[in-house]
């Protein structure tokens, strides 16, 4: 029997990665009748799909991002595409994320790391990488007085959704609830930067110069998919890599001494984790390939995260190497059109964040081996760490 046929999203949750080699090697085109549609996992398939957007189209039909968050930039292609892309872009530029951002990521960074000085454990994804992350969306977003908390539960929801191939009634009720919430905070920003521009995202889709004017609708669409994902992401990585160094003490001295290193071991863990393992994707026409016949209307998902562990492309791929020679080939980010708008606040955000802890907590490790989980969207659920407390005062002094 096909090995995808029965395969659901359970299966793929607690460790995807043996399945995907399986499908890499026997059934790099698979379908699924669990999931009712394709799975991609070869790195050259999964790339070939995301540049060939005649072929495989962003937008789906009934799509689960459609039902959970609305017609997202994502889910369109084209002209439709620019002009979301162009409208939000602006604050989120390399330029302006140094120039804008930088200086209140560094503050808050230290703020974090400040509380956990006399803590000696503490759970770095609740303690330090949620809120860090979520106070540096809301910042750029433009959603002030918006809860750490508040952007955990609307981002979870929204994932929640975005993976509810099981079409679960109780994770729809969830999603709906936090689609209402971002809009009423949404409407309320609107009403702000109309009148005083502040260079925040959302000020930017208003002000637009657009032949067509943004509506109240597409931008809170927007803002929701920018909670899911731009919080999702950074969150998930920065865990990731700080457990990666210290696991590599040597590693952590190489990349807490030369800047460069450390870009490279953020670019090793968008490899090596892929925090968004999937890119959905529907049939625009009939596509014949490797033995079997996609049809027009067919929904597929090119699965980054399996071409990024496709030892065809990169060597020893399951191994955290920041010296591979190919490592800006991979897909954790994108690599078509639909290239991952925030990377340039995800990267800023990781830059700052891992010296700020090595720095100031003394002997920082891993108090206890993390699990990773899920497949659509992984990371770690969290990351319970120790440093020697005396140590930290020190730093800090």
């Amino acid at each position: 029997m096909p090995i995808a046929r029965n395969l659901t999203s359970k299966d793929l949750y607690d460790n995807p990665y043996p399945i995907y080699r399986e499908l890499r090697d026997h059934e790099p085109w698979a379908w699924s009748d669990a999931l009712g549609l394709w799975l991609v996992s070869r790195y050259e398939d999964v790339l070939f799909v995301d540049q060939h957007p005649e072929i495989f189209t962003a937008h789906q039909d009934n799509s689960l991002a459609e039902r959970a968050m609305g017609l997202v930039m994502v889910r369109t292609d084209g002209d439709a595409h620019r002009r979301l892309r162009t409208a939000m872009d602006g604050p989120l530029k390399r330029r302006n994320v140094r120039e804008r951002w930088s200086e209140g990521l560094k503050s808050h960074a230290t703020e974090l790391v400040g509380r956990l000085a006399e803590k000696p454990e503490f759970d770095l994804v609740t303690e330090f990488a949620a809120p860090f992350a979520a106070q540096a969306l809301t910042r750029a977003v433009g959603l002030p007085g918006v809860t750490t908390e508040q952007v955990v539960e609307w981002s979870g929801a929204f994932i929640a959704g975005l993976a509810n191939h099981d079409n679960d009634p109780v994770v729809w009720e969830r999603c709906d609830r936090a689609s209402t919430e971002v809009e009423n905070r949404v409407r309320e920003t609107i009403d702000r930067v109309t009148a005083e521009p502040d260079g925040t995202v959302i000020s930017a889709m208003v002000h637009a110069d657009l032949a067509e004017p943004l509506t109240v609708e597409e931008i809170t669409t927007q803002v929701r998919l920018i909670l899911s994902g731009g919080f999702n992401e950074p969150w998930d990585a920065l865990a990731t890599l700080v457990w990666h160094l210290c696991e590599q003490p040597e590693l952590r001295d190489r990349v807490l001494a030369d800047p460069a290193a450390l870009d490279a071991a953020i670019e090793e863990t968008a490899r090596w984790l892929t925090p968004t393992g999937a890119f959905p994707r529907q049939l625009a026409v009939d596509y014949a390939v490797g033995g079997v016949t996609l049809r027009a209307g067919d929904k597929l998902l090119a699965l980054a995260s399996s071409g990024n562990r496709d030892e065809r492309k990169f060597a020893d791929p399951d191994v955290f190497d920041i010296d591979r020679p190919n490592l800006q080939d991979h897909l954790g980010f994108s690599l078509g059109a639909h290239y991952c708008l925030g990377v340039y606040l995800a990267r800023e955000q990781m830059r700052t964040a891992v010296p700020a802890l090595f720095n100031s907590l003394a002997g920082l490790r891993v108090a206890r081996a993390p699990k990773l989980v899920g497949w659509m969207f992984c990371g770690l659920q969290s990351l319970d760490m120790a440093h020697d407390t005396q140590g930290a005062k020190g730093a800090a002094q």
